[in-house]
């Protein structure tokens, strides 16, 4: 029995990745093998019968819990075939995994594990459902980091590079899920329709009693999806009757939201639905850029095409296979696991670092705020600049890159969890700061609301909050966040002067 999953039928399990090994890799003998009886001579009686060539069935002989690439699994058999157990909505998140894993193999030519088998609903033998993952040779990047060498490290990098642009180039007309692959076991038409149609995943749309509703539709349009993150809170609090768990904050230590909490949240997600329109894509464009500069830069944030955004790129799904162990100077290749936390998003959404390369408020960062900065700037020159990706589709990414960060950052706002409306209105504040200062031009669109602004000025300031958020342990709060918030946007700013100097000097005329 397994430790982790009590309530799977090991038994049964075993028989389906033997199976799945069986349909995989199956082989036949020779014409010309002799596999007979032999005679009292000492020689074989000619060629074997037919019940003699069977092909040999595989036997699953281990299987014990284990912790890869940031998940929970099952290893069956010595080196080759792994079950893993999605977590997230039932069926979707399944499918979701083995739809996104295939378009990134099939597709992008992404290096990623090859599924042997799965069961996407319940019943099943297993009594769970289950993704048989191919086990992928090599070294999770967590574990090898701290001990790479400079030159292994820019080739770590240059091959990173090469799967982002990779990603963002697997374009699709659609923002969803690749949730439309085969039911196993098979389902009824109706019922296999309804779980065949196009989903968009995500935590943003997948947290708290979100993950009890109904999933999103899939998307056609940018300006959908940044509605679609504005309406969250309306889906939760704008019920006819209230589902009970609906006032949770997000975590376990935090009082439950009040009327006077709940009614802040909605105004708060209503005034940022009404700046939508201008982070679609391209408003912050500057207009020192030369008119067909503009017009490329254009193309790119306003697409109607979207990449595959990964959402848990997390250090420890990376996984490394050198070339030439032990030598410092080998390529390598690059794999990434947890497809069922990729979906499609707009092309400026896809144009990002992994998480482990931006400053966080914790102690126990493996690389240093400079150091992560001096990894990023070196990926950004690899894709520019390097030989594994074709400058044609390299140079789309930067141009996403550079000139969506505030899109990015934007998406972001509009999709953080309700319980920290607080610093959202922080937030919100060094946004208006960000558009006067970028788009001197036009009006913010929420100046007539000045009051409301004015308070969440007093907050960003350290001044003191009415009721519960005028405690000292909220104050500090917010004061750590907005010194945060400062020295990452100087860290973005110093990253993007520097990236938008090279860009459109360096950028092919045939591509401007």
């Amino acid at each position: 029995m397994s430790t982790l999953f009590p309530h799977v039928d090991i038994t049964a399990l075993k028989k389906f990745a033997a199976a799945a090994a069986a349909g995989e890799h199956t082989y036949r003998l020779s014409r010309n093998t002799i596999t007979g009886t032999p005679s009292s001579t000492g020689k074989k009686k000619g060629k074997g019968k037919a019940q003699d060539k069977k092909t040999p069935y595989p036997v699953v002989i281990g299987c014990e819990d284990t912790c890869y690439a940031g998940e929970q699994s099952v290893p069956l058999g010595p080196h080759s075939i792994l079950a893993h157990f999605p977590r997230g909505r039932l069926t979707y998140t399944t499918k979701a995994l083995v739809g996104m894993t295939q378009i990134v193999r099939d597709h992008a030519q992404i290096i990623a594990p090859k599924i042997y088998g799965y069961y996407d609903n319940i019943p099943n033998p297993i009594n769970a459902e289950v993704v048989l993952l191919e086990l992928l040779p090599g070294e999770c990047l967590v574990d090898i980091w701290m001990d790479l060498e400079p030159r292994q490290i820019m080739t770590v990098c240059a091959r990173l590079g090469e799967l982002l642009v990779k990603l963002f180039n697997c374009r699709s007309p659609l923002l969803c899920s690749e949730t439309d692959v085969p039911d196993s076991p098979p389902r009824t038409p109706t019922s296999s329709a309804y779980y065949r149609r196009p989903i968009l995943l995500g935590p943003p749309f997948d947290e708290g009693l979100l993950a009890h509703m109904e999933p999103q539709e899939g998307l056609t349009s940018t300006h959908d999806y940044l509605l679609s993150l504005a309406q969250r809170p309306e889906r939760i609090f704008g019920g006819p009757t209230e589902v009970p768990g609906t006032r949770d904050a997000g975590w376990p230590s935090s009082a439950p939201l009040s009327d006077a909490d709940v009614a802040a949240v909605r105004a708060t997600w209503k005034r940022l639905r009404s700046l939508i329109s201008y982070h679609s894509g391209g408003f912050y464009i500057p207009g020192s850029l030369s008119p067909e500069a503009r017009f490329t830069a254009y193309s790119v944030l306003q697409s109607k095409e979207f990449g595959v955004r990964h959402w848990d790129m997390q250090m420890a799904r990376f996984i490394v296979r050198w070339a030439r162990p032990g030598d410092v100077c080998s390529d390598a290749t690059l794999a990434l696991t947890g497809w069922e936390y990729a979906a499609r998003a707009p092309l400026w959404s896809c144009a990002r670092m992994p998480p482990w390369l931006h400053p966080h408020l914790h102690p126990f960062e493996r690389i240093t705020w400079e150091g992560q900065r001096n990894v990023r700037q070196f990926i950004f020159h690899s894709i520019f600049h390097g030989d594994f990706i074709p400058q044609a589709r390299a140079w789309e990414w930067v141009v996403a890159y550079v000139y969506g960060a505030t899109e990015r950052w934007f998406e972001g706002l509009v999709g953080a969890h309700w319980g920290f409306r607080d610093a959202t209105e922080v937030l919100l504040v060094r946004l208006r700061d960000h558009w006067l200062r970028e788009r001197p031009d036009v009006p913010f669109p929420l100046d007539a609301e000045e009051g409301q602004l004015s308070g969440a000025q007093a907050t960003a300031a350290g001044g003191s909050l009415e009721g519960d958020a005028g405690t000292e342990a909220t104050e500090a709060l917010l004061a750590h966040t907005r010194t945060f918030v400062e020295l990452a946007m100087e860290a973005l700013g110093s990253e993007i002067a520097a990236a938008q100097e090279v860009l459109w000097k360096d950028v092919p005329a045939e591509d401007s």
